[in-house]
């Protein structure tokens, strides 16, 4: 009989969910529902969202999915653009074999499988497709990959992803298990 926490993920009345993104207005503060992210309408199954980034150039908001391990793309409007897969489009750019999404890989905390204390239990997506933080600079996607602790990129226009994912740097590994939550760019184009 688990469950998730009442509000766990927001307000259930507004149909919050692992998936939701949420907007804060600025002059009321008044609180409403972004987004929910799914893939091909399946919710998220409890792994949530990453990193988010926005492109002012395409006014476009950047999400990873924890669970799919897909970037997915939204207007201003929360309506979905798009979404980009590295682990069937990035990782063949670089010359390696594709990891495809599992849609088997779901979270259900009811299975005795499900261990509280054991991430890998968890349904992540696997290290080699899993998304985290997220930037955006000079028409390119920043994006940062579980495995190896790896920085990715690829081309962005105003309404798609390009087809030339490439790594850019691979961050060495610290004493104990870490992913790279969070990407960002001084004034002088250093990533940080």
């Amino acid at each position: 009989n688990a469950s998730f926490m009442p509000g766990l993920f927001g307000p259930a009345a507004l149909s919050g969910g692992p998936g939701s993104i949420w907007r804060i207005d600025g002059a009321t503060g008044t609180v409403r529902l972004f987004a929910n992210v799914a893939f091909d309408g399946v919710p998220n199954s409890g792994p949530a969202l990453g990193g988010l980034a926005f492109d002012p150039a395409s006014k476009s908001l950047f999400v990873a999915d924890r669970d799919t391990g897909m970037i997915h793309r939204f207007d201003l409007d929360g309506k979905e653009l798009g979404r980009y897969d590295h682990g069937v489009q990035g990782r063949p750019a670089a010359g390696l074999p594709p990891v495809p999404f599992n849609p088997a890989n779901r979270l259900d905390i009811t299975k005795p499988q499900f261990q509280t204390a054991n991430p890998a239990t968890w349904a992540y997506a696997p290290p080699p497709r899993r998304i985290f933080g997220l930037a955006v600079r000079a028409d390119r996607l920043y994006y940062a990959v579980a495995e190896g602790l790896q920085i990715w990129s690829v081309g962005i226009t105003a309404n798609a992803f390009g087809t030339d994912a490439r790594r850019e740097i691979t961050v060495p590994s610290g004493q104990s298990p870490t992913e790279i939550s969070k990407i960002i760019f001084d004034d002088l184009g250093r990533m940080l």
